[in-house]
């Protein structure tokens, strides 16, 4: 397997200007919509990450089987997709993203009527699909287990013959993501409406529509991290705007006390080190998971000890990712422990020098300790898992003041 080798030059004096990609949570959901409505929906900046890739030829082909290779949310949205779309089509994926739970989205579409048959392991993918009109109008589900189950039943909400109302059981995890659901379908002509303990979809069918991708936010935290571990820099952002729909535009409320300062420009948003570090030692990630990686590692570069919670979803993503972040923290010399529900980093440690980090097949994981280059030369394995969410990231990151090289 392959690994590239980070190596810090020297920090470039200019503003450095970062492209980030599409974001592939918009664009998943727009893909969806495009393929459900009988009206005309345009998708302009539409994600490149493998992920989009899957789901986008997954909904182009001819075929009845559906490959999603590592990507949860196409599978899950794929399910929900094919359930309300009239043809038979079997979804299959990776060996990882067979282990990952389906059950509560394969349940909830039963109840509407769905027809599907797992093919090897109930609640689990592979499984076959029988796509037909859905009678029912109302349906239950686990909330606390993913998102991304209730936004797969949100995107076909609006062509159901009675609408849809989703009850929770449970409070709902990672709810920014239901909001970004919400304003796709709502960009698309939808109406619907979020409570506390249930969403209603009326039975207003897609029209036409633009839906316009922003750039993702969740990219933009490994230069919020690599800003906060090297105040040298100056960074633009380009395309981030004050108004994005995705959650995790939070970064910049908890990566201010860390010292990063932002100021929206007419390029994007721009990156500088205020000099002033009044750290929180406890954060709740419970809305914004995928963040908790990059911050984690944030703190062990600065070297300050924090506690984030919130993170129960992490253990059924590309891997557990709350046992990898112990693993590889403690390679580089970082006291670190998991609960089944919370990450603890510590601090008072001298970082390893030039370790090889493993990424488990997890792009965020690769990707959120390439910052720790601004502290010690490392190696990261399996570069490519980036093309996930981020496939120009080692060349974007490199303007950095970096050189890399890849190692057979």
């Amino acid at each position: 397997m392959k690994t590239i080798r980070l190596e810090k030059v020297a920090t470039p004096d200019s503003i450095i200007e970062i492209d980030l990609p599409a974001s592939k949570s918009i664009s998943n959901r727009a893909l969806i919509i495009q393929h459900l409505a009988e009206a005309m929906i345009t998708i302009e900046n539409l994600s490149e990450a493998d992920d989009t890739v899957h789901l986008n030829g997954a909904l182009q082909t001819e075929g009845d089987e559906l490959w999603m290779g590592d990507a949860g949310t196409a599978a899950r949205f794929s399910i929900a997709y094919a359930a309300a779309k009239e043809g038979v089509r079997i979804i299959r994926g990776s060996e990882r993203l067979s282990e990952r739970p389906m059950e509560p989205l394969i349940k909830a579409l039963r109840s509407l009527g769905a027809n599907i048959t797992c093919l090897e392991k109930e609640g689990y993918l592979p499984l076959e699909v029988v796509g037909r009109e859905l009678a029912g109008s109302e349906v239950e589900i686990e909330a606390s287990v993913s998102s991304q189950f209730i936004s797969a039943l949100m995107l076909i909400g609006p062509q159901l013959p009675k609408g849809l109302r989703i009850k929770f059981k449970g409070k709902p995890t990672s709810l920014p993501y239901l909001t970004i659901t919400k304003k796709v379908m709502e960009t698309c002509g939808a109406a619907l409406k979020i409570e506390d303990n249930f969403i209603a979809i009326e039975p207003k069918k897609y029209a036409d529509a633009t839906v316009k991708v922003e750039p993702d936010w969740s990219a933009a935290s490994y230069f919020f991290s690599a800003m906060a571990i090297n105040p040298q820099l100056k960074l633009v952002l380009k395309g981030l705007t004050a108004n994005a729909i995705q959650g995790d535009a939070h970064l910049v409320e908890l990566y201010r006390p860390l010292g990063v300062k932002y100021t929206f420009n007419d390029r994007g948003l721009l990156l500088e080190h205020s000099g002033q570090v009044t750290a929180p030692t406890t954060i709740d990630l419970q809305n914004t998971p995928d963040l908790a990686q990059t911050i984690a590692v944030t703190y062990a570069g600065i070297n300050l000890p924090v506690e984030l919670t919130g993170l129960h979803t992490l253990k059924v993503k590309e891997t557990d990712r709350l046992e990898a972040m112990v693993n590889e923290l403690r390679r580089v010399g970082v006291d670190a422990r998991a609960t089944n529900d919370s990450l603890f980093v510590k601090s008072g440690h001298s970082l390893i020098a030039d370790q090889h980090i493993q990424t488990y097949g997890d792009h965020r994981m690769a990707m959120a300790f390439a910052p720790l280059v601004f502290k010690t030369d490392l190696s990261l394995e399996n570069p490519p898992v980036v093309a996930k969410s981020f496939p120009d990231f080692f060349s974007q990151f490199s303007k950095l003041g970096l050189t890399t090289s890849t190692i057979d």
